[in-house]
């Protein structure tokens, strides 16, 4: 059951989706391009005051899990988020049209975020996945105007789309093994060695973080994204969102034993070496330096 304790736990997000639905009555009432960002920072500085009440709880929430992984994750979150609040406000002053609803996607983002770095149960992992992922569609193709602005935008979705499909088939096949969702009850079900099925699932679901953490092979989306996209959707994307799921994937590998097998341990580490060493050939020949963070 929902108690005070699991609201007190669940206070951060509480406080970022609360100030996106000020900032759309804001906006809705009176368009202000400072104050909206102005409101924005103030939401997420005061997530971060509320991140020691957060972490004392004396539980938590049924699908989530406020622990010191997910208080480090929510921690550079929100300072990553400031930033490119910060950053959006400089950019859009010269921007034509409307400015206001960045900031609105921005925070969903935000929130999608911090759900999933303490998610627990896949059912919340997918929920907070697709909050995050769905505002950078809109953040990527904000400057509609610009050709590559928008190309950013609808190669995002498509391929998004795709690594999501991986993702939701491993969960259905690691549920159709367990038939539990949350992770306690994955340890559970897994317990014994694991099966080829089981294995499948893991690397599906693998194959559709990959895509989100731009794993070589499946990076080559980012350089024509991170180019196309405006400047603070960029960093964003670069730095809150491979943030939110490499957490995720640590907790995974921490407390689901399928990922404890030692051949997928072999091929985590395989590509982690494959895109370090390619990541850095592949720069050495960018001009761009948006596709260079690509």
């Amino acid at each position: 059951m929902l108690t005070l304790e699991n609201l007190v736990a669940l206070l951060p997000l509480i406080v970022v989706g609360t100030t996106a639905v000020v900032v759309m009555l804001g906006v809705a009432w009176q368009r202000h391009h400072g104050i909206t960002a102005l409101l924005s920072a103030a939401g997420l500085i005061l997530a971060l005051a509320c991140l020691p009440v957060a972490s004392g709880a004396l539980s938590s929430p049924p699908l989530m899990v406020m622990d010191g992984l997910a208080i480090m994750g929510s921690v550079l979150v929100l300072l990553c988020a400031l930033v490119t609040v910060a950053l959006s406000h400089h950019y859009l002053t010269g921007y034509i049209g409307p400015r206001e609803e960045f900031y609105l996607l921005l925070l969903c983002a935000v929130t999608g975020a911090l759900g999933l770095v303490a998610s627990n149960h896949l059912a919340s992992l997918f929920i907070s996945l697709e909050l995050l992922s769905m505002p950078l569609y809109g953040m990527l193709a904000y400057s509609f105007r610009a050709e590559r602005s928008l190309e950013a935008g609808i190669k995002y979705l498509i391929l998004s789309a795709a690594a999501t499909a991986f993702l939701l088939f491993g969960m259905a096949l690691i549920y159709a093994r367990t038939g539990r969702l949350d992770l306690a009850g994955l340890a559970a079900g897994l317990a014994t060695s694991p099966d080829t099925w089981t294995l499948a699932g893991a690397v599906l679901m693998l194959v559709g973080l990959g895509f989100k953490l731009s794993i070589v092979p499946f990076h080559l989306w980012t350089p024509d994204v991170y180019q196309g996209g405006p400047a603070p959707a960029t960093i964003f994307l670069a730095t809150v969102s491979k943030l939110a799921v490499f957490i995720l994937l640590v907790r995974l590998v921490m407390t689901a034993p399928i990922f404890e097998s030692e051949w997928l341990h072999t091929l985590i580490t395989l590509l982690a070496l494959i895109t370090m060493l390619g990541g850095n050939l592949l720069a050495l020949f960018q001009p761009n330096l948006k596709r260079l963070l690509g």
